[in-house]
């Protein structure tokens, strides 16, 4: 046979591939078959995932997804995309304040753009041009709705018009003139304008600092995002002295400088009398609150640990009849038990007024903040005749929260801490109501608050403006 020229030898590697195929692919097929006798495990496993950590499984579920998305996520940088300008060195007039953010929007007029906003105003009542710029989006904005919420921050409506402009857009970049300075409201937008400024005339900005924001992050990439932008060179302006104390002694960048030390200009919060004070007329009776600022989204409201503290206390008799209200939280939370019968039940959302009536009707505050500044709810709580627990951290000492007012219960930030302050605060407020002349060292109106630091602001806008005609 093997010399039977009839055989069909060159036939034997072809059939040998097609034998080896056949057997590969129903190896396949079996590897598919065993692969889908797993599925309904895996499937098990993920539900099981779903319920017990639903980040990762998002996080799974966008792996397989969305590669991009996940990406982006595992870098985790804050608003890593660029500002888009476009220098025109033809450009005249005054000096022009660009007053940074990453998205202007109404919803987003809370406590420190409310502050930002409220100076930008008055420093163009100074005679220096103000626009609003987003950075990272296209601002959203009805202009009529904008104009009376400025109205009621300003409490008047003698200021001029501010622009509300976007550098988001690669295809139609901001215009910059050579006077254009600059005012970063978050470490994201510092570092956004730190590649910027090189290409402009004037080198230095200004930064306003309202926290210690790379403490948001932990040790991380952000962390560090955030501390090199305390290297730049830039003018502080700084909400609240106990904050200016403990940023302008730490070893980063410039802080410790003692030019930077020089040019700080610094202010405390108003706390606007015509919405924060005790109650005007006798209220109809009603069961003793407490109000919890839980804000689980922010870290530095430390939730966790004020939640653990308000279910300790909550099983003494000192709060027995009293009702519990989680404010602060749009959507983040539900109704919790705290345990001994009580439920921790969340407030409706409201405006400003809302909000402000809101603390008149209670008489104790919970507000955890692992943060030198004090936190506006603190303030206003007092400002409306009722008490408030916090915790103290570096510069904000009880000491210091106490010349601030005496009425502020300063604790350690732990569980036993703040349990021991709610229970100081049930037993005075069981025993008799805080003063209704509540005494609190801080400013009752923006304007002397601001004014002053507008002024000044808008000096060194005018100076720096000449410094580069005459230099040019």
């Amino acid at each position: 046979m093997a010399n039977d020229p009839s055989y069909p030898w060159p036939a034997f590697p072809w059939m040998a591939a097609f034998v080896a195929k056949q057997i590969a692919d129903r190896i396949g097929m079996l590897d598919h078959l065993m692969k889908l006798a797993r599925l309904p495990r895996k499937l098990m496993g993920q539900a099981k995932l779903l319920r017990a950590d639903p980040e990762r499984f998002a996080r799974n579920l966008m792996q397989s997804t969305h590669p991009d998305l996940f990406q982006q996520r595992l870098i985790d940088l804050v608003n890593a995309v660029p500002m888009h300008v476009r220098y025109d060195a033809s450009s005249r007039g005054g000096p022009v304040l660009n007053v940074l953010d990453s998205n202007w929007s109404m919803s987003g007029m809370t406590g420190g753009p409310n502050t930002v906003i409220n100076l930008a105003c008055r420093v163009a009542r100074h005679g220096v041009k103000v626009r609003l710029v987003a950075t990272t989006t296209e601002p959203i904005i009805d202009r009529r709705k904008f104009r009376r919420h400025t109205e009621s921050l300003m409490g008047h409506a003698d200021f001029p018009t501010i622009d509300i402009v976007s550098a988001a857009n690669p295809d139609l970049p901001l215009p910059i003139g050579p006077n254009d300075l600059f005012l970063a409201t978050h470490w994201s937008t510092a570092q956004q304008l730190k590649d910027v400024l090189p290409g402009l005339p004037i080198n230095q900005f200004f930064y306003m600092l309202q926290e210690f924001e790379p403490g948001f992050y932990g040790w991380s990439s952000n962390f560090a995002l955030a501390l090199e932008t305390f290297g730049l060179d830039f003018w502080p302006i700084v909400n609240q002295r106990l904050l200016a104390d403990y940023l302008l002694a730490l070893p980063h960048g410039r802080l410790n400088d003692p030019v930077m030390r020089k040019r700080a200009l610094v202010f405390e919060p108003a706390v606007d009398q015509a919405l924060f004070h005790p109650p005007i007329a006798t209220a109809p009776a009603r069961p003793k609150r407490l109000l919890f600022y839980a804000r689980p989204t922010n870290t530095r409201n430390m939730f966790g640990l004020g939640f653990k503290a308000l279910c300790q206390a909550a099983a003494s008799p000192e709060f027995a009849g009293w009702e519990f209200l989680s404010i602060g939280s749009r959507d983040s939370l539900t109704d919790m038990p705290l345990g001994s019968g009580h439920i921790l039940r969340r407030a409706p959302w409201m405006d400003y007024t809302g909000y402000a009536a809101l603390l008149r009707e209670a008489d104790l505050l919970l507000c955890p903040m692992m943060s030198p500044h004090t936190s506006y709810p603190v303030l206003e709580m007092i400002a409306s005749g009722g008490l408030a627990v916090t915790n103290t951290f570096a510069t904000k000492t009880a000491a210091a929260l106490h010349e601030i007012a005496p009425n502020i219960i300063a604790v350690p930030p732990t569980t036993t801490g703040l349990t021991q302050g709610l229970l100081q605060g049930a037993r005075q407020i069981n025993t008799r109501r805080p003063s209704q002349a509540p005494s609190l060292n801080m400013p009752r109106d923006w304007a002397a608050s601001l004014d002053p630091i507008a002024e000044r602001v808008a000096e060194i806008c005018r100076a720096l403006t000449h410094r580069r005609v005459m230099e040019s």
